[in-house]
């Protein structure tokens, strides 16, 4: 397995078991803990932990801030409203398993415009596909 394969397995490897722990835990949030103390001490945690991780990633020495841009901004703002929504999302009763399948779903459907539009991503008719058999989950989903 060639740096290529091994970053992309790596990485989609990483990114699931994350979301798992991170959904698993959101959901174990107890309701008497304020949403946004939770998230403070989350992102005080992760804060911690990317700072020991820096040097794994980059030359500390040769450490700048510069070259961010409204993408940063953005992104700050998101990841706030990502983890308060998924505390609430859980405490207003959405369960652990249909309740994130239902956002990942709705939230890549709202994406593939983004992509085409901003990224000038293309479309096959195997997305278009996954696209109608996406949409018709959600409505499986919600339906009672």
């Amino acid at each position: 397995m060639n740096n290529s394969s091994l970053l992309f397995v790596g990485s989609a490897v990483l990114l699931i078991v994350s979301n798992v722990v991170y959904h698993t835990s959101q959901k174990s949030v107890p309701p008497t803990v304020n949403p946004l103390e939770s998230i403070i001490c989350t992102f005080f945690i992760a804060l911690a932990l990317s700072v020991v991780l820096l040097p794994i990633f980059t030359d500390i020495n040769n450490l700048t801030f510069r070259h961010f841009n409204w993408a940063n901004l953005l992104s700050g703002i998101s990841i706030v409203g990502i983890v308060v929504g998924h505390v609430l999302y859980y405490r207003a009763g959405w369960s652990l398993s249909s309740g994130t399948l239902f956002s990942y779903v709705a939230i890549c459907i709202l994406l593939i415009p983004v992509g085409l539009l901003l990224f000038h991503e293309r479309i096959s008719l195997y997305k278009i596909s996954g696209f109608i058999v996406s949409v018709i989950g959600l409505y499986l989903l919600t339906r009672n």
